[in-house]
């Protein structure tokens, strides 16, 4: 199940983040950013919902 999954997340710890919407950054002129990803601790997962957010520099 989910060969690119295992092969990107498990095998190589490479995280996919897809869908992100970065419109507001863009508006805010926000060139530069942290993104911050915190993972549910599920055991064996590959994946899981999580809450994107990015910080700033003022």
């Amino acid at each position: 199940m989910f060969p690119v999954h295992m092969r990107l997340i498990a095998d190589s710890g490479i995280y996919i983040v897809e869908n992100l919407n970065l419109e507001e950054l863009a508006a805010a002129r926000a060139y530069e950013f942290a993104v911050v990803v915190p993972p549910l601790k599920v055991k064996g997962g590959t994946g899981s919902a999580v809450r994107i957010f990015a910080l700033v520099p003022r």
